[in-house]
């Protein structure tokens, strides 16, 4: 299902080609591969929302290639740090090297492995945290993120539509567990939760307690 109508897709798409090369290349990357990454939109997204928070500590659980980072990190400015998590040394060295290529190593910290073990052991609070990691994995993530997110920080999912699966009527396992952080986020006393329906939909949610 396209969340949102072809033909709009495709004039949003014109719109938001990036300026920065690093960026470009790694778009590139993830299309000639089919890896996926949240795309400029989400990217757009992202960086506008982290540099009207004034972010400067940005984690992130599940990293790939670094594409997401990267939007974090022209964001976040001089003496900013984005916090990666990435399950694959390849993944992640790759990301070390598009840091490197953009100018913005200094901005860049990653730690290889399980996003939902390495999370506890890092000192917060963060500003932002994104959540981008395995599906099934998603009912977990609430509880990791709470200790790490200040009040007034947000914390943001990918994939919380997932090709209007969340519609089915006999959801698979990745899905029910994205209905699952779902109906977390809407029902959770210390976040104020929107599902914004770029891409594949991503989750906003304030840290208001």
């Amino acid at each position: 299902m396209d969340i949102v109508a072809s033909a709009v897709d495709e004039y949003l798409a014109k719109l938001s080609v990036p300026a920065d090369p690093t960026l470009a290349e790694m778009e590139r990357y993830g299309y000639s591969r089919g890896f996926p990454i949240v795309g400029p939109q989400v990217g757009r997204l992202i960086y506008i929302l982290a540099r009207a928070l004034g972010a400067r500590r940005v984690l992130e659980l599940g990293s790939g290639f670094g594409y997401s980072a990267y939007w974090f990190a022209l964001a976040v400015g001089e003496g900013g740090k984005v916090v990666l998590t990435e399950w694959s040394k390849e993944n992640a060295d790759r990301a070390r090297d598009y840091f490197k290529k953009g100018g913005l190593l200094d901005r860049f910290e990653i730690h290889v492995g399980n996003a939902l073990e390495i999370a506890p052991r890092l000192s917060g609070p963060f500003d932002i945290i994104f959540n981008d990691i395995d599906k099934e994995s998603y009912p977990r993530v609430l509880d990791v993120v709470r200790p790490l997110l200040r009040v007034g920080g947000l914390f943001m999912s990918d994939n919380m539509l997932w090709s209007g699966a969340v519609l089915s009527k006999n959801p698979d396992a990745s899905t029910q567990a994205i209905l699952a952080l779902t109906k977390q986020l809407y029902e959770a006393p210390d976040f104020f939760t929107t599902i914004a329906p770029i891409r594949d939909g991503v989750s906003v949610s304030l840290r208001t307690a």
